[in-house]
């Protein structure tokens, strides 16, 4: 097998000195790539090699941290990135070398791909970071940089664990970068000049005649129109200025030198991006319509793997309130899978979750309501929505539960008698709580039959007789074959599953939903939790509010859950083995659940609750 040199890995997270240590390397002599992305906010090279940087943020949502990557997808293009790499260096006669602050996250990808790297890790002061995160602007507020640095510094720090890494302090780097830059040298093996070694320091010492508030974007400006000057077909100075252009707002500029660069040509993925620029930068300039779409249709045609065209469409059609036609372009771009094979994708975000949106609001608007519950309760699950998105979203999806009411009201489709087919096997009861409002009680029992989605796992279903008239009784009885009568006072003995679903009274259920799974999946994954309540915070009205995913928990049959503070009085399922712990259910008194409170704290049984609003109570 042929030696493969290792990579020199420089690794820490946004603003915690890796561009300078990065910056050294080059200076002396390390190959970190042969193009490199720019920090825009401070205008200086990142030391970040643009393809590496392009398949990380490929790989990696950069607020949310997560991998939205296959695995093995993203571990072969490691790979493949690294040979390339590791041959640029050797043609040049130098040591290869990386950075970029997210291979903090794929640490473990590149130990399992078996790619030999010296780790570089970068340290300095959190609150330095964070501070210098805060000045640049990057995220939306401090905790999003607290919270990214803090992810990236443990990422980085557990996939290290008992490996030999070389340790650099970016403070004392700063202080006395020459004796610093000699020992990293030598920790490195590499053969460095003093001209190298100055060279080095001189480049962490920011030049004493760059003013303090100079626009690093115009002197970016500066440096490159003269390069175009002298060399029109100079496609790298081009794109960089498209996209300089872009950042800055200048939308009339960008417009110009993205058409320049389709001009140029080169490989498809920065053709159709710059097309992509081309009609978006004629979007913001509030061009004429019909051009603006066809220059987004054109961009599309050209890639029709790409749903950014269509998103663009079906987002100007509604905020037009041209909602039929911004509903057809938003599910051709929701059907559109974020495309493997392309590096470049600016907007992750929008194949993950944003079209969706778009589909669903304007499903919402044109009257398909369900369609827009569903899809918005298909977002909620997922756990890269930002915040504020995610409750947003949650308020959506309550604003079109009225939809869901009727169809959940009527009676099952479902044959009666065949929903406790094999029912002697399972180890779930139900019980539901009957007053002398019959209709009520058979608004609970079809809204819950026709939301339970698994309702065929449960054993028994118990209506417990609170006053309910005879006649109705019997009315119940037929209509609804497979009920059990019991009564309050018996409950406890009549309950011998392992779980028991209560409903209470006068519950209207009306999203679909595995509960019978979801619930007892929680209750397995949970040792501690006795009571897992169907509505997050025990609401019994809908609150336009998702549970917040750094609370959350979740297992794949249950989806997310939180843990909750208080013992829940509206439909929760029990795990009877723990509740016997708490002295059981005290059936004499008018409100067990209540009681149960002190009970389950002196037991050390915790409650739990599902993650949204699931139903609402109808009295």
């Amino acid at each position: 097998m042929a030696f493969a040199e290792p990579i020199i890995v420089v690794l820490g997270p946004r603003c915690g000195g890796t561009s300078a240590v990065a910056g050294v390397l080059h200076h002396l002599g390390v190959f970190m790539g042969a193009d490199f992305a720019w920090a825009y906010r401070e205008m200086s090279e990142t030391w970040e090699d643009s393809r590496l940087s392009q398949l990380c943020r490929r790989a990696f949502n950069e607020r949310s941290l997560q991998l939205q990557m296959d695995p093995d997808s993203f571990a072969a293009r490691l790979c493949g990135w690294a040979d390339q790499h590791r041959r640029a260096a050797r043609m040049a006669g130098r040591r290869p070398g990386a950075k970029d602050p997210l291979l903090c996250l794929a640490i473990d990808f590149i130990q399992d791909a078996e790619i030999p790297i010296v780790p570089v890790v970068v340290n300095r002061p959190f609150e330095k970071v964070v501070a210098s995160l805060n000045r640049l602007g990057w995220f939306d507020d401090e905790q999003v940089r607290a919270e990214s640095t803090a992810r990236l510094v443990a990422a980085r720090d557990h996939s290290l664990a008992g490996v030999a890494a070389i340790q650099v302090d970016f403070e004392a780097l700063r202080a006395a970068p020459t004796a610093t830059i000699r020992r990293l040298a030598d920790e490195l093996s590499l053969k460095v000049t003093e001209a190298q070694v100055q060279a080095a320091a001189d480049s962490i010492v920011k030049p004493a005649d760059v003013p303090r508030d100079a626009d690093p974007l115009q002197r970016l400006i500066g440096q490159l129109l003269p390069r175009v000057k002298r060399n029109p077909e100079d496609a790298e100075s081009v794109r960089m200025l498209a996209q300089i252009y872009f950042r800055a707002g200048d939308f009339a500029n960008a417009h110009s030198w993205y058409a320049r660069m389709i001009e140029i040509g080169g490989p498809d993925e920065d053709v159709f991006l710059a097309m992509l620029r081309v009609a978006q930068s004629m979007d913001m300039l509030a061009m004429p319509w019909p051009d603006v779409q066809d220059a987004y249709l054109r961009a599309w045609e050209f890639r029709p793997t790409r749903a950014e065209p269509l998103y663009g469409i079906a987002r100007h059609y509604r905020a037009e309130q041209r909602y039929r036609l911004g509903y057809l372009f938003a599910v051709r771009a929701a059907e559109i899978p974020l495309p493997e094979d392309d590096v470049i994708v600016l907007d992750p975000d929008l194949y993950a979750w944003r079209a969706t949106d778009q589909q669903a609001e304007c499903a919402y608007s044109i009257g398909n309501h369900a369609e827009a519950f569903t899809l918005w309760r298909r977002l909620l699950a997922r756990p890269d929505i930002p915040e504020s998105e995610r409750q947003r979203i949650a308020v959506n999806r309550d604003l079109a539960v009225p939809a869901m009411f009727e169809a959940a009201s009527s009676y099952p489709n479902t044959e009666a008698g065949d929903l406790i087919a094999e029912a002697h096997e399972t180890e779930v009861t139900i019980s539901l709580l009957a007053g002398p409002n019959r209709a009520a009680t058979e608004q609970t029992l079809n809204s819950f039959l026709n939301c339970c989605t698994d309702v065929a796992r449960f054993g028994r279903f118990l209506l417990i007789d609170a006053g309910l008239p005879a006649q109705d009784r019997a009315i119940l009885q037929e209509r609804y074959g497979f009920l059990g009568f019991a009564d309050f006072q018996q409950l406890h003995n009549q309950i011998h599953e392992r779980y028991w679903l209560h409903l209470g009274e006068g519950w209207l259920f009306f999203a679909p939903d595995r509960l019978i799974t979801r619930l007892t999946a929680v209750l397995q994954a949970e040792t501690q939790v006795f009571q897992v309540a169907l509505n997050f915070a025990d609401a019994v009205k809908l609150t336009g509010i998702s549970a917040p995913e750094p609370t959350v928990r979740r297992t794949p049959d249950a989806g997310r859950y939180v843990l909750a503070d208080t013992v829940a009085t509206g439909p929760a399922m029990f795990d009877t083995t723990r509740l016997d712990r708490t002295g059981g259910l005290d059936t004499t008194n008018p409100d067990p659940i209540a009681a149960l409170r002190q009970r389950a704290a002196a037991a050390g049984l915790k409650s739990a609750s599902l993650d949204e609003v699931l139903c609402i109570t109808a009295l």
